[in-house]
């Protein structure tokens, strides 16, 4: 299988040269964007919301939730529409993969279609086949990914000594981490449970303190335990408790870096009565504990 995976891939990721153009942290309320394209790729991961992006030449709508992750391709038309009730947390890095495009105040990274320039569009990487290595959307991005994600960003903003060498390679990284990760199957339900899956959603990120079970949460559907779960993990690519954990875990990071709570509040906030609990919770989905996660935030 390993070798199967390494044989697929062509020199194209061998020879990888990224450079990053732009890197930033968005907080965007409701809001139907401009269609457009970019000359270089761009990467969005979405922390809190609900992102829809719509793909004119497939007649595609790919919905991101929290913990997904947007590959926008070079030329590729798109539209992006934000749904979330209060803003949507989003981090996007652009950047091409052969250090061939530099932001100029003649060219930036989106397209005026009043004058294109079909010579300045990025090479992808390609496999042995002449496909491209990266899909539009990744489910459930490991937590890997996301913090070479946020380093780059880091390193970008401020700029230290050596942070182009770091910005590359914390991007070949990423890169290679995506080529890895398994493509997601094509998934649809009835419209009917994609509007109440939507519903669902929207109330369990507005009550995240709330214990959601499987059960409550078919309840709302009208349809069996098992039956939900089924059509959840079809809709969502994960299943509805780990949804919910992710939820809780991108309101817990947010909470811990942009407020002053106690962190036996932010346990209340999203379901977690005993501190105790909320924190062996957390050290699980980050690696260290909220009172370490807040300490490392305030140094960045």
């Amino acid at each position: 299988m390993e070798r199967s995976l390494q044989q697929n891939l062509s020199s194209d990721i061998q020879d990888m040269n990224p450079s990053v153009h732009w890197t930033q942290h968005q907080w965007v309320p409701p809001a139907l964007l401009p269609a457009r394209r970019i000359y270089d790729f761009e990467i969005m991961y979405v922390y809190s919301g609900e992102m829809c992006v719509h793909f004119p030449l497939s007649d595609e709508t790919e919905t991101y939730l929290p913990g997904d992750l947007l590959f926008l391709h070079a030329a590729m038309p798109h539209r992006i529409e934000t749904r979330a009730i209060e803003k949507t947390h989003l981090l996007g890095i652009h950047f091409d993969f052969y250090d061939e495009f530099e932001i100029s105040p003649e060219l930036f990274v989106d397209v005026d279609e009043r004058d294109v320039r079909n010579d300045r569009f990025c090479r992808p990487p390609l496999d042995s086949e002449g496909n491209d290595l990266f899909a539009r959307r990744y489910a459930s991005v490991p937590e890997d990914i996301v913090r070479l994600m946020e380093k780059v960003c880091e390193e970008f903003t401020l700029e230290k000594p050596g942070f182009g060498a770091a910005c590359k390679g914390g991007m070949l990284l990423i890169a290679t981490a995506l080529s890895r990760l398994l493509p997601i199957p094509e998934r649809t339900v009835p419209q009917a449970y994609q509007d109440a899956f939507k519903e669902l959603t929207e109330e369990i990120a507005r009550a995240l303190h709330f214990p959601w079970t499987s059960d409550i949460m078919a309840n709302r559907l009208n349809v069996s335990p098992d039956y939900f779960i089924r059509l959840f993990k079809k809709h969502y690519g994960t299943t509805p408790g780990q949804y919910v954990s992710r939820l809780r875990h991108q309101e817990a990071k947010r909470c811990l870096r942009e407020s002053d709570l106690k962190i036996e509040q932010i346990g209340l906030l999203i379901g977690y009565e005993d501190l105790h609990h909320f924190s062996h919770a957390f050290k699980r989905w980050q690696g260290v504990s909220p009172r370490e996660y807040r300490k490392m935030s305030s140094l960045l």
